[in-house]
Formats: structure tokens, C-alpha cells, sequence
């Protein structure tokens, strides 16, 4: 069995099309007004982490994506409960 036959199936939250890995891909292109919104965050920390990330790299690549501090990552996780 491959690791690809565990990975879950994803959807778009968006739109409901299934969705091929980089997930975040398709919604970053197609959806960008929502890829741009904080909750995101949540999401794509949450998935991180279930990938095996530590939380410092979690917050770092985050970071690098959305162009904003690890600590303002860091507070609004923290004030969602994601953290």
C-alpha cells in the first residue's frame, strides 16, 4: 500500500471539486479572495501538523505564504483554539 492510498480525499471547500496535492494550490489560483482571509490559517495549520510538521515549522511556512509575522500567526491561532 502506498502513502498515497491513505491520504484523504480532499474537496474544496469553495467549490466541492475534489482536489489533487498541493490542495492549497487550486485554492490560493481559483479562490484567492478566500486563500487571503486569516481563517485559513486554521486550516492549513491544522493540516500541517497532521502532516508531522512541528509547530515552528508550521508557523514558518505559514509565515512565508501569507507574508506575516509567526507571532501574528501565533495570536490568532491561539484566540481560534487552533493552538
Amino acid at each position: 500500500m502506498s502513502a498515497q492510498d491513505n491520504e484523504t480525499i480532499r474537496f474544496c471547500p469553495y467549490c466541492g471539486i475534489k482536489l489533487k496535492h498541493p490542495y492549497w494550490e487550486h485554492i490560493q489560483s481559483v479562490h484567492a479572495e478566500k486563500y487571503t482571509q486569516k481563517e485559513t490559517w486554521v486550516k492549513l495549520y491544522q493540516d500541517y501538523r497532521k502532516l508531522g510538521m512541528d509547530e515552528e515549522i508550521s508557523l514558518t511556512v505559514i509565515s512565508e505564504l501569507f507574508n506575516a509575522t509567526k507571532d501574528e500567526i501565533k495570536s490568532f491561532l491561539k484566540n481560534k483554539s487552533a493552538l
